[in-house]
């Protein structure tokens, strides 16, 4: 996997050197204005995704094979270039707990919207701060899985814990929580947001970091985290619509659809559409960057703008690159 990746000197940065810039620009379709990286033990954390693909689905299925392809980018894993900024031993532990999470998705994603809720509601049961892997006898692979990392996660971190539990049973209580289809982009976008995993996904590059923000200082930049949402759910739709378009139309989520229906418009015509919006949330969030930097901010504001700006750059840059992605378009 080495070989393929394009390292380029690191800039200066407020995070400890725990990853390494990448050349993002070198990607013909790499559209983003932010930069990438990829953590220094990337290759520890590809081995602990593959261990945990082995514990938490059966060989031969629909999520286990969709894992493979996931992890067939020969740039680096998702989670080594998005959340790069993560310790080492975090990032381990985070990336094993969000596989997990990813294989619950992908087994549902194709369920009838009440079935999908209810495995949502038993996933939602390991979700405890006194949680044991051996709680969980039954042939549900990932609530066994998912249940030993935890347990791993709360112990690195007890003061963090009871809120890491707090967003994990918010991230399944929301993610998938709306049926039927969008029609307008100002109604499905905040949706977006959630069913990304974005407001997880921002909470543990913080906790990544060992870092916590007060309700203050978060009031302060929740603009600014809210539009990065929304270029981070967006981007992915933008790749990802070859691959969803022939989804059945009650679970279609992807906002060149919404954008055909709002419009009344082509495919084409709607992607590019989808692109221009991306653009602009990304300026809405430099705007917002800008301004809120215009008045006193800690370290750890600071560092989490540049680190939340290489996980929304990083999922660019691993769209961009990852085979999944790259399905022809005829």
């Amino acid at each position: 996997m080495q070989a393929a990746r394009l390292y380029s000197a690191r800039p200066a940065s407020t995070i400890p050197s725990v990853f390494e810039s990448v050349k993002s620009h070198k990607v013909p379709i790499f559209f983003s204005r932010y930069p990438a990286g990829i953590s220094i033990v990337a290759r520890e954390v590809e081995y602990a995704l593959r261990e945990i693909d082995e514990q938490a689905c059966e060989e031969g299925t629909r999520e286990w094979r969709q894992a493979i392809v996931r992890h067939a980018n020969p740039y680096g894993s998702y989670f080594t270039i998005c959340h790069c900024t993560a310790f080492p031993e975090r990032l381990v532990l985070f990336s094993t707990m969000a596989e997990v999470l990813w294989i619950h998705d992908d087994m549902t994603e194709e369920m009838d919207h009440a079935s999908a809720c209810r495995e949502h509601d038993e996933m939602a049961k390991v979700l405890r701060l006194d949680i044991e892997e051996s709680m969980f006898k039954s042939g549900n692979l990932r609530q066994k899985s998912l249940a030993a990392v935890l347990r791993k996660a709360i112990d690195i971190d007890p003061k963090q814990a009871a809120t890491m539990i707090q967003m994990l049973k918010k991230y399944l209580a929301t993610f998938d929580s709306i049926g039927g289809v969008f029609t307008r982009m100002e109604d499905y976008m905040p949706y977006r947001i959630a069913n990304s995993g974005y407001w997880m996904s921002s909470y543990f590059v913080r906790w990544g970091m060992g870092m916590m923000l007060s309700d203050e200082e978060y009031a302060s930049i929740e603009e600014h985290d809210t539009a990065m949402g929304n270029v981070l759910g967006l981007t992915n739709d933008y790749f990802s619509w070859n691959m969803e378009k022939d989804q059945q139309e009650d679970r279609m989520r992807n906002g060149v659809a919404v954008l055909m229906k709002e419009h009344n418009t082509t495919a084409e015509a709607a992607k590019v559409m989808l692109l221009g919006v991306i653009v602009e949330q990304e300026s809405l969030a430099a705007k917002l960057k800008e301004e809120r930097l215009k008045k006193p901010a800690s370290k750890e504001i600071r560092q989490y703008f540049e680190a939340i700006e290489l996980y929304v750059g990083g999922s660019c840059y691993w769209h961009s690159t990852a085979p999944r992605y790259q399905v022809p378009t005829h």
